[in-house]
């Protein structure tokens, strides 16, 4: 009778070690997918084929940014980013409203027509966008190589002063952090890049 059900034994004791390999397998797969979602930045989606519409060369940037931000899963260090530009934002705003000698509640809703809990919803939905945006770009920037030449900093230093309303060198690096600069222009190179190699209309600057 007990050799009769020794096979069994040994088949079920054999179907427990392989289901505890399984489950144990499935945990450390677990433990590693929150490492990297806790830890990582980005773990960057195929941009190989990406499309955009409009003819503009900012807005096909922003389109196929978009496009690739949606195409990408983003650890832990985004969200993080993200909070820590929010908080930077409205607190740019809570000193505009102390300088005026009002509520941050007061100065939003006279100024913009906005609450202060709407205010901060749409800052934080906005911040975490921007933070997935340099994620992906400087992703791709570090895959590709992709490096601001001293030339292409030139040209660009004199665009954003423009646009900031600036016409003195020296200043405006006062104002701006030349290191955030650099990588700001670093990720704007990096969007050219990826509409060279996406499919679209002809462009107009």
């Amino acid at each position: 009778m007990n050799k009769e059900n020794k096979p069994g034994r040994v088949w079920k004791i054999a179907l427990i070690v392989l289901l505890g390999f399984a489950f144990t397998g499935l945990l450390g797969f677990a433990i590693w997918e929150y490492i990297v979602s806790e830890k990582s930045v980005v773990r960057l989606g195929d941009y190989s084929n990406l499309t955009y519409t409009a003819t503009n060369r900012d807005d096909a940037g922003t389109q196929v940014v978009d496009q690739l931000v949606e195409r990408s899963r983003f650890g832990g260090l985004v969200k993080k980013n993200a909070e820590e530009l929010a908080e930077q934002t409205v607190k740019r705003y809570q000193s505009n409203a102390n300088y005026m000698e009002v509520t941050l509640e007061e100065y939003l809703s006279f100024y913009f027509g906005t609450t202060e809990e709407d205010f901060k919803k749409d800052v934080e939905a906005s911040s975490l966008q921007v933070a997935k945006e340099e994620a992906v770009t400087d992703a791709v920037a570090d895959k590709e190589g992709i490096t601001l030449s001293d030339m292409q900093y030139e040209t660009l230093l004199y665009r954003y002063m423009e646009m900031a309303g600036y016409t003195e060198r020296e200043l405006f690096l006062k104002d701006y952090n030349e290191k955030e600069l650099r990588k700001q222009m670093r990720r704007d190179i990096t969007v050219d890049f990826l509409l060279t190699k996406a499919k679209g209309p002809a462009l107009t600057d």
